[in-house]
């Protein structure tokens, strides 16, 4: 079939139309026409691969990546600078619009990143056994079917050279692949390689071990500080980790420092995977919030942002589900020289409740997962609403959602969108909204 793609879906697949039905094809750009073939059909949509290019976009280019075509992870990597920036602010806007009727006057320019490529600090790899070796790769997008990577474009050389060198010795030392059966063996290799503080944490069943003589070889790679493991059998599970994370070598954490503040990072703590561009992006949203006398973040992570606006509000109180996490921002208060701000360990909505008892917080600072807020809190923030709310999102979709809840309290300000993630579709954003009836904000 031969048809013509008019659109970037949310997964950087062309759409284009059969009689008003879309239909989505991997490794097609907008603009472009090619030879497909139906893969899936239902009545409202239909997903296609791609034959061949028909006629190529003038946009497209030849991907300096060997494995575009099989592994889809990075779709514009097979295009310029320009029209991946243009595709990304397109998706942004026609999803702000469609789901949360938010007009495109609202949405200022892109910040972009200082780097297209070689710009990810961090990497959680599945491992598999290929010809008696153990290797690293990606699972092609959609699906679970496992590519060997020997280079990823996006990673950093620091990331790269990490993986490499654990490689090899975890090889010299006959260290499997995971075996269900006998619950034994590497799953995934999760790494963090932040201004030469490297950190590695093993992902394995429950009888793996690794000999002494191995961790020593691991702990003497350059910049490597930190071993762990975690046992995660359960392979229906779409955690990576899944117990408490157990010191093997070195120590449980790393310590990076970003605008300033000093970080403690565990390896199952949530940090952003672009440490240049994090810092423009948490620059940013801590430069929005206000002089104040109280400051809620939810999901605060390791307590970055919360650090950060140390002048900006009197009280500081960040919410986070994960303990290490917490301890990690315990901690980085404590080093920092930080005393205006605590961190509970709770879920978001429940822990901005019980804390909203006690203070009147006027500015709410949050960054919530891909999947959003969920009703609750919005239901919380409703109940206790701030006079701003700074929302940093990474999914356009849940975001305009959100959006379309929180404007029966809130009055939207602006959208600052920035890419953190180039050669993907993704998409990070700044929104601000004020509490409506309250005026000067």
């Amino acid at each position: 079939m031969k048809m013509n793609f008019v659109k970037t879906g949310i997964n950087g697949e062309g759409i284009g139309y059969d009689h008003r039905r879309p239909v989505f094809c991997p490794g097609v750009l907008a603009g472009e026409t090619a030879e497909i073939r139906i893969t899936e059909s239902n009545p409202s949509y239909a997903r296609a691969e791609c034959v061949r290019i028909l006629e190529p976009s003038v946009h497209r280019i030849p991907s300096a990546c060997p494995y575009s075509s099989t592994c889809g992870g990075c779709p514009f990597l097979c295009t310029g600078h320009d029209f991946m920036i243009e595709q990304k602010l397109s998706l942004l806007k026609e999803a702000l619009y469609k789901y949360g009727n938010v007009k495109e006057s609202f949405i200022r320019g892109m910040h972009e990143a200082p780097l297209d490529t070689r710009y990810r600090s961090a990497c959680k790899l599945p491992v598999r056994m290929v010809d008696g070796k153990l290797v690293t790769g990606m699972y092609a997008a959609g699906t679970n079917r496992f590519i060997p990577v020997e280079d990823c474009l996006v990673h950093t050389e620091e990331i790269e050279t990490l993986r490499r060198s654990i490689l090899a010795v975890l090889n010299k030392y006959s260290i499997p692949a995971f075996d269900a059966k006998k619950d034994s063996g590497l799953r995934y290799l999760v790494l963090r390689s932040i201004q030469s503080h490297a950190q590695c944490a093993f992902i394995t069943g429950k009888h793996t071990s690794f000999p002494k003589e191995c961790l020593e070889e691991l702990m003497n790679i350059p910049a490597t500080e930190s071993i762990v493991q975690s046992l995660n059998s359960d392979r229906r599970s779409r955690s990576i980790f899944g117990s408490a994370c157990r010191t093997l070598a070195g120590t449980d954490h790393i310590m990076i420092e970003i605008e300033g503040i000093r970080l403690r990072l565990n390896a199952e703590s949530f940090f952003q995977l672009n440490t240049a561009q994090a810092a423009a992006l948490y620059r940013t949203a801590v430069a929005k919030v206000q002089n104040c006398e109280a400051l809620a973040e939810l999901y605060c992570g390791v307590g970055a942002m919360s650090l950060m606006a140390k002048d900006r509000a009197a009280y500081i109180c960040g919410i986070e589900n994960v303990p290490a996490a917490i301890r990690n921002a315990r901690y980085n208060a404590e080093i920092n020289g930080v005393t205006n701000a605590e961190f509970l360990c709770a879920d978001a909505a429940e822990g901005y409740r019980k804390m909203s008892a006690v203070h009147r917080f006027d500015t709410v600072l949050a960054d919530p997962p891909r999947s959003g807020m969920d009703e609750a809190m919005l239901e919380a923030l409703e109940e206790y609403p701030a006079d701003r709310l700074i929302y940093i999102s990474c999914n356009p979709v849940t975001l305009a959602k959100n959006i379309r809840t929180l404007k029966k309290t809130y009055e939207l300000r602006t959208v600052i969108p920035f890419d953190l993630f180039p050669q993907t579709p993704h998409v990070e954003s700044i929104t601000v909204m004020t509490r409506r009836g309250v005026k000067g904000l």
